[in-house]
């Protein structure tokens, strides 16, 4: 058992909020506990032996409130105190990438060194008064935890910085970096213009509901369209998740055969072979499985999961040979694996995926900030780059989507499917409140860590527009009237950076590329 103490300035807290907390293992997949708190402590009941950490969703001054977690620590009578615990494990990690990535050179007036030293100064502070007035040691170690992420924030920023020159020199950034998902739902020519002028390839969404809201009933107008544009106007593609169990994705019939696992895989064999027999001819990658590690809704085996993975990547490859497959991953930090012993942590399934021979090109991932569901909750930069690095012994490359909110989410705004539980609408935040210039801000931070590896072949921001049902709230790079967030402007100025676009004329009216298109005499009629 772990109990740690919490503090309202010097005194015991009589109350403290309890969000996105669970424990992770000296493996680094999350573990099962109980957590609750009682007495001026949050306290931790482990189901398991060994060392662990605790991770849990913490206000941290002006950096945000966040989701970070200690170091490993032994079970121990006496309680600790969580802001040194938390403030030790980001000294920890902030040195750690600062030896890994080579930069202990930093001049002693750079960012990072600065703020490196004030939290060992801080954290110094903080171990010397701890056994005296465990009050003051927990408010000194939480100025030191605010400045080793900001100093870690800095430094994450500064290595990709270096990283996106060196391969900006070298010749060697992708020809396709920048993509941006779209809803089948809106089929206006003013989203196509705008995404044909400012993006390297578009997401095309293959929501098995959406195609065959009945069984045997298929539904292909709305699909139909985007293709045929997509081919049309010689714009990459990446298709799907063609296979996802994800609520928003499942028709509602698929659930009759939710326990009978041989039939759902004939099931899935059917969509897969109807969905890229279909748009084989303009589509270039296909994203056919995302998220079955999580395994939240389906109650599969292990073994079903992989054959799973393996059936789908197989008949990929059998129906259109030229074709990339792409496995992509959600819930990337593993939170779920802490409730759900049928799931799969996603390292451990990436590693599995890899080392059973399935013939697949690249992973995706999904890395969406700023909704109270399970997976989505704030993280810093720091958190976001360590996590990528995570995957360069994959010998796959990346492909990343991404996605945060223009405004926090209120309660009401969080679909919560097949549940009466009261929802708690915060999230944390990066910096301040989510809005407009903090999702634009957020937006070129993780677009240039990302871009920066060497690893990382592509990004894409999840929706271009806002919709009713999107799967995070207010997170388009356009509101629903078509007006453009400060994010897309954003997005636009980085791209052009990128490929040195119009550095020899005047930036072009963003407004206009989302005018109504002259018509087209020459569209096909079919797929």
């Amino acid at each position: 058992m772990f109990k740690f103490l919490v503090f309202e300035g010097d005194w015991p807290a009589k109350q403290w909020p309890i969000r996105n907390a669970y424990l992770v293992g000296a493996d680094g997949n999350a573990i099962r506990s109980d957590i609750h708190f009682e007495g001026g402590c949050v306290v931790v009941q482990k189901r398991e032996t060994g060392a662990a950490a605790f991770t849990i969703q913490h206000l941290a001054g002006d950096i945000g409130e966040l989701t970070v977690q200690t170091c490993l620590i032994p079970e121990s009578d006496k309680p600790y105190i969580l802001n040194l615990e938390l403030a030790r494990h980001r000294l920890m990690l902030l040195y750690a990438k600062l030896e890994e990535w080579g930069m202990f050179d930093l001049d002693e007036d750079h960012p990072v060194t600065r703020r490196a030293n004030i939290a060992r100064e801080f954290f110094i502070k903080a171990l010397c008064v701890q056994h005296e007035n465990a009050g003051e040691a927990s408010r000194i170690a939480q100025q030191a935890l605010i400045a080793a992420i900001d100093g870690s924030e800095e430094l994450a920023l500064a290595h990709s910085e270096l990283l996106l020159n060196k391969r900006k020199s070298a010749g060697a950034l992708p020809k396709a970096p920048i993509g941006c998902g779209i809803t089948i739902e809106h089929n206006d020519d003013r989203l196509k213009t705008g995404l044909r002028n400012h993006f390297d390839f578009v997401q095309l969404p293959v929501p098995w509901k959406t195609v065959a809201p009945e069984e045997n009933g298929y539904a292909w107008d709305r699909m139909d369209g985007w293709a045929q544009w997509a081919g049309r106007s010689r714009m990459p593609a990446i298709a799907g998740p063609v296979v996802s169990f994800e609520p928003t994705c499942l028709p509602d019939w698929l659930y009759i055969w939710e326990h009978d696992y041989d039939t759902v895989r004939d099931l899935i064999y059917e969509q897969v072979e109807r969905v890229v027999s279909r748009y084989k001819n303009v589509v270039q990658m296909w994203n056919i499985v995302s998220g079955l590690h999580v395994n939240s809704h389906f109650t599969f085996t292990f073994e079903q999961l992989m054959d799973l993975t393996r059936m789908c990547t197989m008949l990929v490859k059998k129906i259109q040979p030229g074709a990339k497959v792409m496995i992509e991953l959600r819930d990337l930090f593993g939170e779920y694996y802490a409730n759900n012993p049928r799931s799969i942590p996603p390292m451990m399934y990436a590693d599995l995926v890899v080392q059973s021979a399935i013939g697949f090109d690249a992973f995706g991932l999904r890395l969406t900030m700023g909704q109270a569901v399970q997976g989505q909750h704030t993280r810093d930069l720091m958190q976001i780059s360590a996590l990528l690095d995570q995957f360069a012994h994959c010998s796959k490359p990346l492909y990343l989507t991404v996605s945060t909110p223009s405004e926090p989410v209120t309660e009401m705004m969080i679909a919560k499917p097949d549940s009466d539980e009261p929802v708690d609408a915060d999230s944390g935040y990066w910096r301040r409140p989510w809005s407009e210039p903090v999702q634009s801000r957020w937006l070129e931070a993780v677009f240039q860590i990302a871009i920066s590896k060497p690893f990382v072949e592509a990004i894409a921001w999840q929706d271009l527009i806002d919709y009713p049902n999107i799967e995070l709230p207010l997170s388009g790079l356009l509101d629903e009237e078509v007006r453009l967030k400060s994010s897309f402007r954003r997005l636009v100025g980085f791209r052009q950076n990128l490929h040195n676009i119009g550095q020899d004329k005047p930036a072009p009216d963003l407004d206009e590329t989302f005018e109504e298109p002259e018509a087209d005499t020459n569209l096909a009629d079919g797929i």
